[in-house]
């Protein structure tokens, strides 16, 4: 039985995609704030882990050439009593791309934002929850739940850096 174990694991590494790779995801929206704030859709480009999942870098407009980057934060960064979603904090970027776009249209009247993204796993829909800092110095508040239904992956060349709004896009790539 001993000698099972470092084999699963083994199995479990080979037949999952590298850790570290980058991938893309696209979303199309469902709910009423996914889709009054994205329009067509939500494509977020991430490292995977190694257990699934991803580290997101990016987060774009599936439709149109606006990018924002992303960093990963601690819920601290949200302030003591801020009502957080599933997964993941990452703070949009207000200085790099079109961030401070991003922050106005999730989030009017706040100079800071933050996404609470779900699992991003092939083939499954997605939640985010979008937060803004509070003008009055409150806790991060809600400023929309959004869900999205997957759509694709954007196939990548081999070695070099996507960029959706250049790389092919195909549904179809199976893991």
């Amino acid at each position: 039985m001993k000698r099972l174990i470092p084999i699963a694991i083994a199995a479990v590494f080979c037949a999952s995609p590298a850790v570290g790779e980058t991938r893309i995801f696209s979303y199309d929206p469902v709910s009423a704030d996914a889709k009054r704030l994205t329009g067509t859709g939500l494509t977020f480009l991430f490292e995977t882990r190694l257990l699934g999942g991803g580290k997101v870098r990016k987060i774009m407009a599936t439709a149109v050439p606006a990018a924002a980057e992303v960093k990963s934060v601690g819920a601290g960064a949200l302030g003591k009593g801020a009502s957080i979603g599933p997964g993941e904090i990452y703070e949009i970027n207000a200085e790099k791309a079109q961030g401070k776009v991003y922050v106005r249209a999730f989030c009017p009247g706040s100079t800071k934002a933050w996404l609470a993204v779900g699992d991003l796993r092939h083939g499954r829909d997605l939640k985010v929850q979008v937060l803004g800092d509070d003008p009055a110095g409150g806790p991060a508040r809600t400023c929309a739940e959004m869900e999205f239904a997957y759509r694709g992956e954007w196939r990548l060349g081999a070695g070099t850096r996507p960029d959706p709004f250049e790389d092919a896009f195909d549904s179809s790539l199976r893991y």
